[in-house]
């Protein structure tokens, strides 16, 4: 993914908008665990802080969820997913 930000809005903000869409598109998939923070934020070129607020912005969404020991997963809730791509494509509308 191509990480492309503007500096109208915080980065972390961004970040999760963008990682939502990636959640919501298919493209990281219900209950696929997600790469390390650190990983995360080498791969945007962001800060691991700015990357950790974004991914507890989106556990606080319930579409990240933290296994202890064992990292961060996308949610197997396909129901919360389909209702945010749903809100999302009527924003776009």
């Amino acid at each position: 993914m191509d990480y492309i930000f503007d500096n109208e809005r915080p980065i972390y903000i961004q970040l999760v908008e963008m990682l939502k869409l990636e959640i919501v598109s298919g493209r990281l998939k219900a209950g696929e665990r997600l790469p390390s923070v650190r990983e995360l934020a080498l791969t945007a070129r962001v800060n691991p802080n700015t990357m950790q607020k974004a991914l507890v912005e989106l556990e606080e969404q319930g579409l990240v969820y933290t296994e202890r020991t064992n990292g961060k997963f996308v949610t197997d809730n396909k129901n919360l997913i389909e209702k945010i791509r749903k809100e999302l494509a009527k924003e776009k509308v």
